[in-house]
């Protein structure tokens, strides 16, 4: 039996999604500007070489994949709102925040808005790494390191002698 050949066939090679995505948008535009009434779909998708249930589904008013909200999400649109304000104030504050919080925030927006009976829902452990790929506006910046000074301002034994003079 010989080997397996070490390349793709030209009839095995897909395409990425989001070219087929371009093509499709601008088939959409074509059929909705054109002043053919009886233009059949099937027919322009073939010759656009894209799926017809898809360019259906996008004159339908669906939208991609990548457009949709995904299926399992717990948060509506505005409570993932919430969280990036919760972010947004922290930076308005000049403050840090650590993923803890971040969840913390999303679990307590959860529980406010749960109102059936039964324990309110909870994000999973790496529900703040996703948010944070999601929002790309927010990112990871490593906190530095605390003046020696400044730390010892906060011991309770230098603030005692300093109100203590």
């Amino acid at each position: 039996m010989p080997p397996a050949p070490a390349f793709i066939l030209p009839s095995q090679w897909e395409e990425p999604y989001q070219d087929i995505e371009i093509r499709i948008q601008a088939t959409v535009t074509f059929i909705q500007n054109s002043t053919n009434q009886s233009l059949n779909v099937a027919e322009v998708a073939r010759t656009d070489e894209i799926p017809v249930t898809r360019l259906r589904g996008h004159l339908q008013g669906r939208q991609s994949r990548q457009e949709r909200q995904g299926a399992n999400g717990r948060h509506s649109a505005n409570q993932e709102q919430a969280v990036c304000q919760y972010l947004d104030r922290f930076d308005a504050l000049d403050t840090g925040t650590r993923l803890q919080m971040v969840t913390s925030c999303a679990n307590a927006i959860l529980a406010y808005g749960h109102t059936t009976s039964g324990p309110a829902p909870l994000v999973g452990d790496y529900w703040a790494p996703r948010f944070l790929n999601r929002h790309p506006e927010y990112q990871y910046r490593k906190q530095q390191t605390i003046d020696s000074d400044r730390k010892n301002a906060h011991q309770p034994d230098n603030i005692r002698i300093w109100f203590d003079k």
